[in-house]
């Protein structure tokens, strides 16, 4: 906790706030919470589905030039 002096020359404790980077989000949670955020953003922002459609098309391609190369 910060302390702060306020008007009149008290201390009072200031609380941080909530960080999002102390928030545990793992397993289960944090996948639908991930696609969650996808989906909100695709629907937001139309003109990202043909990047995002794109950038998954590129990454599958890269995956299987990766895979090919690493069993040879």
């Amino acid at each position: 906790m910060l302390n702060v002096k306020v008007l009149g020359g008290m201390e009072m404790d200031k609380h941080p706030g909530i960080r999002i980077d102390k928030i545990p989000i793992e397993g289960g949670p944090g996948l639908i919470f991930a696609v969650g955020i996808l989906v909100i953003s695709l629907v937001a922002t139309p003109f990202t589905r043909a990047f995002f459609l794109f950038s998954i098309l590129g990454g599958a391609l890269g995956a299987v030039i990766l895979y090919l190369w690493h069993k040879r």
